[in-house]
């Protein structure tokens, strides 16, 4: 009788305890991808937001009032410095711009990138890095990935991604130099003009 309480008290137990018939790491993982995915999309809203805390007013800017002709290569390389330093800001969002303005013009490169997007959240975020049943047959998430990367690039390649990639870089390089080279640096002011070494000075006569 003792041995079959004992007996019975087992199979309790083995009932009470929860069966996996399968184990996967895949939710763990998804999770730890979700929050990373998230991470980087709080990192880059962070340094946009302090970039743009330092953006200097839109109207000095572009203010035609010290658009002016350099004097010689020195003062050439003297605005380029002095003009980046204080507009770099500036600069960084001409340069989102120029992306944005790429993107919105093109819409095969659009279609092309809303898939990438779109396929990396679903793998990474939504599906949490698990596999993935087929007709029928289980795909590893690696390789999904494998999959989507090349259709990316074929994507990418048909809507001239790189040519794009290389007028961006172009434009925004003249943009910014042309931009530094004609505007006349806030320090220099009506009584005094710094060239180097040499200060000229507004002298009057009475």
């Amino acid at each position: 009788a003792l041995f079959k309480a004992r007996a019975m008290t087992d199979k309790a137990k083995l009932f009470d305890e929860p069966f996996t018939l399968i184990s996967t790491s895949g939710s763990d993982n998804g999770t730890l991808q979700s929050s990373g995915f998230l991470g980087k999309i709080q990192v880059g809203r962070d340094w946009i937001q302090s970039k743009h805390a330092v953006v200097r007013p839109w109207s000095e800017f572009l203010n035609i009032k010290k658009v002016s002709k350099p004097n010689n290569v020195a003062d050439v390389l003297r605005r380029m410095v002095s003009n980046v330093q204080r507009f770099q800001s500036n600069y960084l969002f001409v340069f989102l711009g120029l992306v944005i303005y790429c993107i919105v013009t093109n819409p095969t490169l659009l279609f092309a990138l809303g898939f990438c997007l779109a396929s990396w959240w679903f793998l990474s975020v939504r599906n949490k890095g698990e596999s993935i049943r087929i007709l029928g047959r289980e795909t590893a998430a690696r390789e999904l990935y494998a999959v989507v990367a090349v259709i990316a690039i074929v994507l990418l390649y048909f809507a001239g991604a790189g040519g794009t990639v290389f007028w961006i870089i172009g434009a925004s390089v003249v943009l910014i130099l042309a931009h530094a080279i004609i505007m006349t640096p806030s320090g220099d002011n009506q009584m005094g003009i710094e060239l180097g070494d040499v200060t000229l000075e507004e002298v009057t006569i009475t």
